[in-house]
């Protein structure tokens, strides 16, 4: 079984690139109404206008976008991705700190449509 998610977006190409100047993912299809972002040649995220009437998918794309979601991705180096969102000037909604209860150094930053990633660095990725 696999997963992955689709964000409704205003402007697909502005949130594509986004991540790929962040994540460092690939575009797999790309363009103005759809994009397909790829790590390591894996389908990682799909992005799609929102736009009235455009989509076929039944479900509710009305603002504010992003809320009660986050995007969670796990990385091998959040401080690496911490000093990148700070370079790029995101949006950081926290600080890279230590989550006890998760025993994982995260943050969270918000993409330019309001949507969270929370960005984690699990202690047991490293044993």
């Amino acid at each position: 079984m696999q997963s992955t998610t689709m964000l409704f977006v205003e402007d697909v190409e502005i949130a594509s690139k986004w991540f790929q100047d962040f994540l460092g993912v690939t575009s797999g299809h790309g363009g103005p109404e759809f994009e397909m972002l790829l790590w390591d040649d894996n389908l990682f995220l799909q992005l799609h206008l929102i736009e009235e009437g455009h989509h076929d998918h039944e479900v509710s794309t009305e603002a504010p976008l992003g809320h009660g979601v986050i995007l969670v991705v796990y990385v091998d180096d959040a401080e690496r991705l911490y000093q990148r969102a700070q370079s790029l000037q995101l949006n950081l909604v926290s600080q890279l700190h230590y989550n006890e209860i998760a025993h994982m150094h995260e943050f969270v930053v918000k993409e330019p449509n309001g949507y969270a990633l929370m960005i984690c660095q699990a202690q047991w990725q490293q044993d």
